[in-house]
């Protein structure tokens, strides 16, 4: 896991002069997620350049299958920008526009190296994707899926991708459940059940908490 330090990873020739050294890092360290078999959740503050580095990773695969980015509405054009600008190479599509539109798009997939939707549009054409097969899922804003009960979370994790990636400068705001579900979407598993996770984790940290609180109040 720690091979990434090495440089083990070609960074693309056309990104090599565009990339900042903590960014360089970032791709290398998601590369080496991936040649593990795992999931990642990229969560640096915003303005340090997720975008970029996940635009390095896709340049880095191209070729091995199309991938699919999720994020919400208002970012769509900016995630289309950004890969014109910095990946002209990749064959890109919004789906977007009516139902019939948006199911014609999402049929011809593997004509694109990578498509870009919504959390809501994703939602609505879940059936068109069922018998797609993708190489990266990337959630924008992975914290839009931070309660597991929501049709926001369910949704993306019934998308077949080999390998999946969320970004959020905020993977926990308010507790640990939220770190779980964007866990259970990465490597469904990985931290139990939700109850096992509650009671083994999630419950303990709180009481401990609480209890530090108390204290405090007391001096």
């Amino acid at each position: 896991m720690r091979s990434y330090e090495n440089g083990d990873y070609e960074v693309p020739q056309s990104l090599e002069a565009v990339l900042r050294e903590y960014q360089r890092d970032g791709f290398y360290w998601i590369k080496t997620l991936k040649e593990n078999g795992f999931g990642g959740i990229l969560a640096d503050d915003m303005g340090l350049g997720k975008t970029l580095q996940t635009i390095t990773l896709l340049v880095s695969d191209q070729g091995k299958g199309s991938s699919i980015i999720v994020c919400p509405a208002s970012l769509i054009y900016n995630w289309q920008h950004e890969l014109e600008l910095f990946a002209s190479n990749l064959r890109i599509q919004v789906v977007a526009g009516n139902a019939k539109e948006r199911k014609e798009l999402i049929e011809q997939y593997t004509s694109y190296d990578v498509l870009i939707t919504s959390y809501d549009l994703l939602r609505r054409d879940l059936e068109i994707y069922e018998g797609c097969k993708f190489f990266y899922q990337i959630l924008d804003e992975a914290q839009y899926i931070k309660n597991h009960m929501t049709m926001n979370a369910k949704a993306v994790k019934q998308i077949n991708a080999a390998y999946r990636l969320a970004l959020t400068g905020t993977p926990i705001e308010n507790s640990l459940s939220e770190l779980w579900s964007i866990f259970d979407y990465l490597m469904p598993g990985y931290l139990y059940s939700y109850t096992r996770f509650r009671k083994q984790f999630e419950m303990p940290i709180m009481k401990m908490r609480m209890q530090r609180r108390e204290i405090a109040c007391e001096k």
